[in-house]
């Protein structure tokens, strides 16, 4: 009957992959089902132990890396929240002032931009680097003529 405990962890563990998606709660949850296998087979506690780490351990030394780079081999380059914005076209909505200081406009939201060349309002810039919450922007007729 302890195999049922083997299967019952052995489901919560897959389940729980499912939240993590790390696929380290995969090779315990089969490696469960492996000790619940030999379990119903009869075989006693000290081959349940072994089987459960043995294909816990091959699993999780063998396909886990495999099963990572393969699901998450397009992760690294996604940008995501500021980091996106970099490289981005924004309109300018307040001119820069004498130190350089205006503002523009990205999606709907506004931000503090440094302009490195002046800008008349509504030109498009291109945002060139971000520091805290100051957007550093070149006109983008200015950065064809480089």
């Amino acid at each position: 009957m302890a195999y049922y405990f083997y299967l019952s962890l052995g489901v919560l563990c897959i389940v729980g992959e499912m939240f993590t998606m790390d696929f380290s709660l995969a090779c315990f949850g089969v490696g469960l089902f492996g000790a619940a296998l030999v379990s119903f087979l009869g075989l006693g506690l000290g081959w349940q132990v072994a089987v459960f780490i043995a294909v816990s351990l091959a699993l999780f030394i063998g396909m886990r890396p495999l099963a990572l780079k393969h699901l998450y081999h397009n992760s690294k380059h996604v940008k995501t929240n500021v980091d996106a914005l970099i490289g981005r076209t924004a309109v300018v909505t307040a001119e820069p002032d004498a130190e350089g200081i205006g503002r523009v406009q990205i999606d709907g939201d506004s931000w503090r931009a440094f302009f490195q060349y002046p800008a008349a309002q509504a030109a498009q810039v291109r945002v060139e680097k971000l520091d805290g919450n100051t957007l550093f922007v070149v006109p983008i007729q200015q950065e064809e003529n480089k």
